[in-house]
């Protein structure tokens, strides 16, 4: 059994490992890294495989290993220890892994991420909705928008401060924006006309940031949503979430998705108000291990 990356060409293993149809030879593209595709070989065949989103300098998601055949734990051990090795080897400042509820291997992956120093930092839900025009939603309220390409990055940064809430991932909403927004220029389809701040007689109430976040450009959410605490309850988030869908479809996404804390009800009744459809539980677990190897 050996634990290694993937290598140029190998991408219709991977496909198979993963049980989806070939599609595109991405280990040839030019900005492809060694590091994004992390596979364990038996025999020959692919029997386990973890993709790495790689946010350099900030951060390495290791994303829903997958393990097919004998020795499970084993497998995911090798998996993840060669993703913190690599992660490491970026230099990054922070190390998370990213599993799915759906993964048939959940309480074995969650085992090995304990034994690993892997501590749970959040449970999110995820929604899913079609590129179809919503129905038009009636507010008394009048918005006024102003982007970021209008108002520039430190106006719009001041005002993501004022509604900005720290999670795992970022408790300084300057680097989050950063953050957003060097992982939206990868995508090379990054529009600041779309990042918008509202208003309400002139005074700043939320922003919304939609973007198309994958390579070929068919899937978009809203990168961040919010509203300031004093115009909560209103229902300004409903019209900012809906403004971001209707932006998304004419940029021609596909597929639209959105996730959001198990906890945050008022974003969950929004999602399912605007259309949206749950897909699934996600765990982010939080690194904690300072060793260089496993």
């Amino acid at each position: 059994m050996q634990v290694r990356f993937l290598q140029t060409g190998e991408e219709k293993k991977w496909y198979d490992l993963m049980d989806e149809e070939f599609s595109e030879s991405f280990t040839q593209l030019s900005d492809y890294r060694l590091q994004s595709h992390i596979v364990v070989e038996e025999d020959n065949r692919f029997i386990g495989g973890m993709e790495l989103i790689i946010d350099d300098p900030e951060q390495v998601f290791l994303f829903n290993p997958i393990v097919k055949g004998k020795d499970t734990p084993s497998v995911f051990e090798h998996l993840l220890c060669k993703g913190i090795e690599a992660a490491q080897s970026l230099d990054v400042q922070k190390i998370f892994s990213l599993i799915h509820k759906s993964n048939d291997k959940l309480e074995i992956i969650q085992a090995v991420l304990s034994k690993l120093k892997f501590n749970l930092g959040l449970k999110k839900v995820l929604y899913q909705r079609k590129p179809i025009p919503l129905f038009v939603y009636k507010s008394d309220l009048h918005l006024v928008y102003k982007s970021l390409k209008e108002i520039g990055e430190e106006d719009f940064v001041k005002m993501l401060g004022k509604i900005y809430q720290p999670d795992i991932f970022e408790s300084d909403p300057k680097k989050c924006f950063i953050g957003l927004k060097r992982g939206a220029v990868k995508t090379r389809r990054f529009y600041p006309e779309d990042w918008e701040v509202a208003y309400i007689e002139n005074q700043a109430v939320g922003v919304t940031m939609p973007q198309l976040h994958d390579e070929k450009g068919e899937q978009g959410s809203n990168f961040y949503l919010g509203v300031v605490p004093k115009a909560r309850d209103k229902g300004i988030g409903k019209i900012l979430q809906q403004k971001a869908v209707e932006t998304l479809i004419k940029r021609g996404a596909k597929g639209i998705i959105g996730s959001t804390d198990i906890k945050n009800t008022p974003m969950i009744r929004i999602f399912k108000s605007l259309g949206y459809e749950f897909v699934e539980y996600q765990y982010f677990y939080c690194y904690k291990g300072k060793c260089k190897s496993c």
